[in-house]
């Protein structure tokens, strides 16, 4: 379209020449003494123009002559920028290739454009560290120093390879120079939660999980795994202090006490500290709402709780989930702790029966032995054995039995008779 364009003007110019040209308007006379030039005034216009035109054109071939070197300078800067990307580029793609020493040579030519140096230095930093070459790491990571507009980068980068490291106080550090630059962003906030769970500080854990998931920066699964974690350490480090213990679970939300994995850390804590009224409230919590076979489990340990009471509200939970091994076996446990031995082993049977396993079948020993039925125990006894084991509890590896001595055979002959005294 651009050149129908020109041709128009060219021919329309071209066309208002020669109609210029048939018209005279009178001439034009050039005095140099003792010359004199008579030029029509159309040939005079003609003539300028194509001194005009000349002089462009010499101007042009003068200014290209003097700027030769500085074109010739910038196509050499230019061919070596354009040579520097592509390794740059196919050093990313080593890199993603997994080929990281080939990454890191092509990262090295590179270095050779300034604009490029600080991003080929980080991704050599990274090649090196994934050939566990530490030495040639720091060395990128400290080359990468010396260009300022890499700097959130290289800040970046280096929390992210101490934290393949284990060494997570360098990781805060370098996230923490970050963030005073005023850079905040949700792969700090990454960075950050994965330091915090190296080093155990479980209260800031939690705080990073609740702050992702107010981003949706964070999958569900990945923020139950992070917070049941820091949840349970905490209620396992408080130990046998029932202040700790209660200040944690007031500070823990109530959609995250129902976790269920909370849920048991918390009542094994209270147990531990001897809370057993707040413990029972949270399995009996728990259990209106799901089956638990871990917290029905703890029940018959709440020995502050009387006894027939537990007994009772276990039978509610056998009417409601119906024959669980482990309620039965929880219900069999408590009616033995209050002298019901007929109850105790018939629920023991019947959990048996319903799912025969060692804990059971070991309780069923025990009792029989209470009640003076040895050849019973030693039956359960057996069958727990069995159950836990197989048949492997029962044989004897040859190679390992001891080998007996053997006995010499006696002489088998009548002995010689005696002499018979006479009379």
């Amino acid at each position: 379209m651009r050149r129908v364009v020109w041709l128009l003007i060219v021919v329309s110019a071209a066309v208002g020449i020669a109609l210029l040209m048939r018209v005279g308007h009178g001439n034009v006379a050039i005095l140099w003494p003792p010359y004199r030039i008579d030029l029509s005034v159309n040939l005079a216009v003609l003539i300028l123009i194509v001194l005009f035109l000349l002089l462009h054109l010499l101007f042009g071939v003068l200014s290209g002559a003097l700027n030769l070197p500085g074109r010739v300078r910038e196509y050499r800067e230019r061919r070596q920028r354009d040579k520097a990307l592509a390794g740059l580029r196919d050093s990313l793609l080593a890199f993603f290739e997994g080929r990281f020493g080939r990454a890191e040579r092509l990262a090295r030519g590179a270095l050779s454009d300034d604009a490029l140096a600080g991003s080929a230095a980080l991704i050599a930093a990274r090649s090196a560290q994934r050939m566990r070459e530490p030495d040639r790491r720091d060395r990128w990571i400290e080359s990468a120093t010396a260009v300022p507009a890499v700097e959130n980068a290289r800040r970046m980068t280096e929390a992210e390879l101490a934290l393949e490291d284990r060494r997570p106080e360098d990781a805060l550090a370098a996230i923490a120079d970050v963030q005073v630059r005023g850079t905040r962003h949700i792969h700090a906030l990454r960075l950050s939660l994965r330091a915090h769970e190296q080093l155990g500080h479980w209260p800031e854990v939690l705080e990073h999980v609740r702050q992702l998931e107010r981003r949706s920066a964070i999958e569900a699964p990945a923020a139950r795994v992070s917070r049941v974690r820091a949840l349970r350490a905490m209620l396992d480090g408080a130990g046998d202090d029932a202040e700790t213990v209660r200040r944690i679970l007031d500070e823990i939300p109530a959609p995250e006490r129902e976790i269920e994995e909370v849920a048991l850390a918390a009542v094994r804590a209270l147990l531990r500290a001897g809370l057993h009224e707040p413990a029972a409230r949270i399995v009996e919590h728990a259990l209106a709402q799901r089956y638990d076979p871990d917290l029905i489990a703890l029940w018959p340990e709440l020995t502050a709780i009387p006894g027939r009471k537990r007994i009772a509200r276990a039978e509610q939970w056998l009417q409601r989930w119906g024959e669980e091994s482990s309620l039965l076996v929880a219900l069999g446990r408590l009616c033995a702790s209050e002298a019901l031995w007929g109850k105790a082993e018939e629920f023991l049977l019947r959990a048996e029966r319903k799912s025969p396993n060692p804990v059971a079948q070991t309780l069923l020993a025990s009792l029989c032995e209470r009640l003076e039925r040895p050849g019973d125990a030693a039956h359960w006894y057996r069958e727990a054995a069995l159950t836990a084991f197989g048949d492997a509890a029962f044989t004897l590896d040859p190679r390992r039995v001891p080998q007996l001595p053997e006995i010499e055979e006696e002489d088998e002959r009548d002995p010689p008779a005696l002499p018979v005294p006479g009379p």
